[in-house]
């Protein structure tokens, strides 16, 4: 019988977080023996925190300085007899390279999850890869193409993408007045360039005078002074509506008739993939792997980063027929049911297993 650790830097709300949760799940289902160890143990949204309860996740919060905590992680591994350890960006990326040190016939995987970092952290998650783990799971076909380019291990790197639930999956019917609302969901952070959002969407009330537009806002981060700033800059403030770290996110996003996604980079984006699931056409920019989310002219469009005139010309498109909209959100929806299904995620990770062992 296998034991796996899986290992975070916290379980605060993220997408890392998320998929090792749903992995986790995945894996106890199949009869293998997996510990949640969270090394910032004080850290953890409360939305995780139940979801661990609720399914009797043996969890390892960890507490005291660094050393007391690498030592604690050691015992752990072995009074669980721990064969795998797969860990999640690079603070917990390190800590699994170091207990292979100490462990020599731990197999230890690390996970990247985005295509770009920056240069200190590249440098670091580079020498933890080629020198420590046995591997790194990539999110995304994007960042291993361009680490393989920049010295990673090409040997070393196996891309498994994130997975979703989507047997909830389905079109909605709205009823807005003739309102249509387009939805971006995402931290407020540079990397989601919401100036660029922010513009398209006042660009294209500048442009239809004769519809009725609202932009809803979800998320949370350092930049929201900023957003609600920009917003009544631009005179746009009374159409928009900023959900801080709502408890439904799905529902705000069924209500909706569009997606927006202006990223500068990702890897696989969750947001879209909640997107997908609730049957929303998308608008999003060609980085990281959105090209498997989003096929041109099927289930949305994929426009260069701060191309605002081509944003506000597919928003144009979409928000004028009702009948394009709904045939690209049930596209969407078998996007997600064929390609980016849980079941794939655990063939992946199993056959990843024995591929290593």
């Amino acid at each position: 019988m296998l034991h796996i650790a899986i290992i975070c830097k916290t379980f605060l709300k993220g997408g890392a977080e998320k998929q090792a949760l749903i992995l986790t799940k995945l894996l106890i289902d199949k009869g293998i023996d997996v510990i949640l160890v969270n090394w910032y143990g004080e850290k953890i949204d409360q939305r995780n925190r139940k979801f661990i309860s609720d399914n009797s996740f043996r969890y390892y919060p960890m507490n005291g300085n660094y050393l007391k905590k690498l030592n604690k992680f050691q015992k752990i591994i072995k009074h669980d007899e721990i064969s795998i350890v797969i860990s999640y960006l690079t603070l917990a990326n390190f800590v699994s390279g170091v207990s292979k040190i100490f462990n020599r016939n731990l197999i230890t995987i690390g996970g990247i999850r985005n295509e770009k970092l920056p240069y200190y952290k590249f440098l670091f998650e580079k020498l933890i890869h080629n020198y420590l783990n046995d591997a790194t799971v990539f999110n995304n076909y994007s960042a291993k193409t361009k680490f393989e380019k920049r010295g990673f291990n090409r040997k070393k790197i196996y891309v498994i993408q994130n997975a979703i639930e989507s047997k909830n999956s389905c079109l909605n019917s709205k009823s807005s007045n003739g309102e249509i609302r387009i939805v971006t969901v995402g931290r407020f952070v540079r990397q989601k360039d919401y100036e660029t959002a922010l513009k398209s969407f006042s660009n294209l009330v500048g442009r239809n005078r004769n519809k009725e537009f609202r932009y809803y806002i979800v998320g949370y981060g350092p930049l929201e002074k900023d957003i609600r700033s920009m917003a009544e800059q631009l005179k746009i403030d009374s159409k928009i509506t900023v959900f801080i770290n709502p408890p439904d996110v799905p529902g705000i996003l069924k209500s909706s008739d569009i997606f927006l996604s202006t990223s500068l980079f990702e890897g696989v984006s969750n947001s879209i993939m909640e997107a997908l699931v609730a049957g929303l056409p998308v608008i999003a920019t060609d980085v990281g792997d959105n090209n498997y989310l989003v096929k041109n002219g099927h289930n949305g469009y994929l426009v260069p980063c701060k191309d605002i005139d081509t944003i506000v010309s597919k928003l144009e498109y979409l928000s004028g027929s009702e009948k394009v909209r709904n045939e690209f959100g049930e596209n969407s929806i078998k996007v997600v049911e064929t390609e980016f299904s849980k079941m794939k995620l655990l063939e992946n990770y199993l056959s990843l297993f024995s591929k290593l062992q």
